[in-house]
């Protein structure tokens, strides 16, 4: 939890965000030894009054004593050691902080996300529940996911009945399991050894933004991205995106007859040559998914 307060804060003040902390801030940030010594150093550059700066520092502390009095959670900020090196590669929009709910080690195993739509054929539905098997079974790797309906929840179940680990993304806080139907789920989830994560602070609601920086945050938590189902316009679509633009191996199901659902989607991302075809739930062992696990770390800014 390093400099946790001092990010608590920042965020607090009105128009600071990740990318001006990693921007503007991040330097004054490395330089402050205290919150105190940061707050000082904020008033001095004039654009904060001291009622904003006071009143920042208010909502950081009663954040921060939240989750000191929540055990169940817990934070992982960017200048920590165990902060995932695989979100380095989202630049100044990578996460100041993340909080976990469950064995934050798992996300550090080698892993792939599934997803999709929430509104799977009869057809994905079945193919993705053997695929998910496999994975599990043969190739040792954490199902990443982002705990909505259809798609993700057969992901993440699948996992849990098998007794593996999987990681939930969430859009909301990890106090705040969305949607609320999928809270014995997020349970089970931790109760097996998976985590789940939130870069919003635990009580915060879900919003439409918040779900499209969940989907690149998985993309970029991911070593590889499985889709099953979706239509063009949908929200998987933003995770297909960035992890093309992160130089993940992106891979699409494609029945035979792909009439039977809305593939739309996943012949649109087949239509890279940088993307896999999946017909056959066997492609997920090991030796066929030839995922580079250390291929787009960086190192910190």
């Amino acid at each position: 939890m390093i400099k946790f307060k001092e990010l608590l804060f920042l965020k607090n003040l009105k128009g600071i965000g990740k990318a001006r902390i990693y921007g503007k801030y991040w330097k004054l940030l490395n330089s402050s030894d205290t919150l105190g010594s940061l707050a000082e150093k904020i008033i001095a550059e004039g654009n904060f009054s001291k009622d904003d700066v006071d009143k920042a520092i208010e909502n950081a502390q009663n954040s921060y004593e939240y989750v000191l009095n929540n055990l169940e959670v817990h934070v992982i900020t960017v200048f920590d050691d165990d902060y995932p090196d695989k979100l380095m590669v989202m630049k100044n929009k990578r996460p100041v902080f993340l909080y976990v709910k469950g064995d934050a080690e798992i996300l550090k195993h080698p892993n792939i996300a599934v997803i999709g739509t929430r509104k799977p054929s009869a057809e994905s539905e079945k193919f993705e529940k053997k695929a998910v098997k496999e994975i599990v079974t043969n190739s040792h790797r954490t199902v990443v996911s982002g705990l909505a309906l259809g798609c993700d929840k057969i992901a993440h179940q699948t996992t849990v009945d098998e007794n593996k680990t999987t990681i939930a993304v969430l859009p909301s806080g990890v106090d705040v399991i969305t949607p609320s139907s999928n809270r014995n789920l997020a349970e089970n989830i931790v109760k097996t050894g998976g985590c789940l994560i939130s870069e919003y602070e635990p009580a915060a609601k879900a919003f439409k933004g918040t779900y499209v920086e969940r989907d690149a945050l998985i993309a970029a938590l991911s070593d590889g991205t499985f889709v099953v189902e979706c239509k063009v316009k949908s929200g998987t679509m933003h995770t297909v995106e960035a992890a093309l633009k992160y130089n993940r191996k992106v891979m699409a199901y494609l029945p035979k007859d792909s009439s039977k659902g809305n593939y739309d989607g996943n012949i649109a991302i087949l239509e890279n040559k940088k993307t896999l075809k999946i017909s056959d739930f066997k492609d997920f062992t090991e030796d066929k998914i030839e995922i580079n696990d250390n291929s787009t770390q960086q190192k910190l800014m």
